[in-house]
């Protein structure tokens, strides 16, 4: 563990902890965080080497699953909010990927609740995803397992917030992008088909998705935090997008104009998936409303920062 020091915001002093820190979002938001002056963060992590080797520069203290006490060092940390990103992804659903699914989305969760009673927990943040509404009409319809284990999980939240008076506040991300990425989607295998000889296969590319920069999402968990005192009810939810969409070829386009090259494509090679999702925005309304939030980067802009940063790496 490293020293602290007071994250002041909304008029208080508070104490962060977050889980999947190393992963996409993570990487951007935890520096994002402590430059504005959220600095009492605690990082509880899988691999304790890489979150020294991602934020070893940041004063933060950093709590490795990997040792038994790591619920007992969660207890003494005594976070007042918590933003839960940490989640195993993956469309498969063979039965190793749906042990995986279940340990991580679901039997962590429930490890990570229990470990907040009886501390001071005041905000427990989760992360949602798009995926649990395949129509986007709002019902539940998973589009593919790991979207079933994020419903699923809402009951186990809900259990130990009614249980504890902690308030949950569930966020329903749609499709992040803007950096490179270890967990590949859509955006990154297109970037990949730009510089491959033999054509790549995707398909009809129609799917009209939200996208949103990381840069983005990580300025609304700051704007959340700051404003985290307005939400008076034991539920909040927030769908975080831009609240416009494109559709795959579309951005594939723009895609090409921004990096000056075409992509290998072969548009139609692959079939769409049963559950694929075809349409989906996220209703932004709420953000503007309840926190004067909305997102800043649009497509094309953020389409710059992305191709920067791979040049740069």
């Amino acid at each position: 563990m490293r020293g602290k020091r007071h994250g002041k915001f909304g008029n208080m002093e508070r104490k962060i902890l977050i889980t999947g820190a190393t992963g996409f979002v993570g990487k951007t938001l935890i520096p994002y965080l402590y430059n504005n002056g959220i600095e009492d963060i605690a990082l509880l992590v899988r691999n304790e080497d890489k979150a020294y080797r991602l934020f070893g520069d940041i004063n933060l203290t950093i709590i490795s699953l990997q040792k038994e006490s790591w619920k007992d060092e969660v207890k003494k940390f005594n976070a007042e909010v918590v933003i839960h990103l940490a989640a195993f992804f993956s469309t498969k659903y063979d039965y190793a990927t749906a042990v995986e699914l279940v340990n991580s989305n679901l039997l962590f969760t429930t490890e990570l609740l229990v470990a907040l009673q009886d501390t001071d927990c005041k905000y427990f943040v989760n992360t949602g995803t798009f995926t649990e509404f395949l129509y986007g009409d709002g019902k539940y319809f998973p589009a593919n397992l790991y979207s079933a284990t994020k419903t699923a999980e809402r009951s186990i939240i809900q259990y130990f917030t009614n249980l504890s008076g902690i308030k949950w506040i569930n966020i329903i991300l749609y499709s992040p992008y803007g950096r490179k990425n270890d967990y590949k989607k859509v955006i990154d295998y297109m970037a990949d088909a730009m510089n491959a000889k033999a054509q790549v296969a995707f398909s009809k590319g129609e799917q009209i998705l939200d996208f949103i920069h990381v840069d983005d999402i990580a300025d609304f968990y700051l704007n959340l935090l700051k404003k985290i005192d307005l939400l008076n009810e034991p539920f909040e939810e927030f769908h975080l997008g831009t609240g416009e969409g494109h559709s795959i070829r579309e951005v594939a386009q723009i895609m090409e104009d921004v990096f000056g090259k075409k992509i290998n494509a072969n548009w139609g090679g692959l079939p769409y998936r049963k559950f694929d999702i075809m349409h989906a925005i996220a209703p932004v309304k709420k953000n503007m409303d309840v926190l004067g939030w909305m997102a800043k980067i649009d497509i094309r802009r953020g389409m710059e920062i992305f191709r920067a940063d791979i040049i740069q790496t």
